[in-house]
């Protein structure tokens, strides 16, 4: 593809570091882009923008001590984000825009860091009383701050 800022040169896909904003702050971080071979201009592409603008947030979420979205990932586990929305009381929408890369509010971030230190397991499936076989086990997830991953038999 000829290069739409020179039309000169031809765009090559590279690893380079690409400055960007978040809250008017400047981040630089390493991204996949596509990169002019004569002016050194610097495009991306859709899945490469995405992934851009994920890590610039998880720069700045790094930088004032919020949690970046691989480590609420981390801390979702196995929950679906609709099971975790619903166990912190959010609606699924901001999970799903969490892990994506916008910045949660401080106050999220503390519901979220309060979720991970309980002690309390969530249930990771459930069966209805009419559905449940006679030895029905049902498993406790434990997160990475709460208790170890234990299976207890419903009989």
């Amino acid at each position: 593809m000829t290069c739409f800022n020179c039309n000169t040169g031809k765009f090559a896909r590279r690893w380079v570091p690409v400055e960007g904003k978040v809250k008017r702050k400047k981040y630089t971080v390493n991204a996949w882009a596509l990169v002019c071979d004569h002016c050194d201009h610097i495009s991306m592409e859709g899945a490469d923008m995405q992934e851009f603008m994920r890590s610039l947030a998880d720069s700045y979420r790094t930088d004032n001590k919020l949690l970046t979205s691989s480590e609420i990932r981390a801390i979702r586990g196995g929950l679906s984000q609709a099971r975790f929305a619903q166990e912190l009381g959010v609606g699924v929408a901001s999970v799903k825009r969490w892990e994506l890369g916008l910045v949660q509010d401080r106050s999220s971030d503390r519901l979220i860091r309060t979720y991970a230190r309980s002690s309390e397991p969530s249930w990771a499936y459930e069966l209805p009383a009419a559905a449940a076989p006679p030895l029905a086990v049902a498993c406790w997830v434990g997160l990475a701050h709460g208790p170890p991953l234990s299976k207890v038999l419903n009989i």
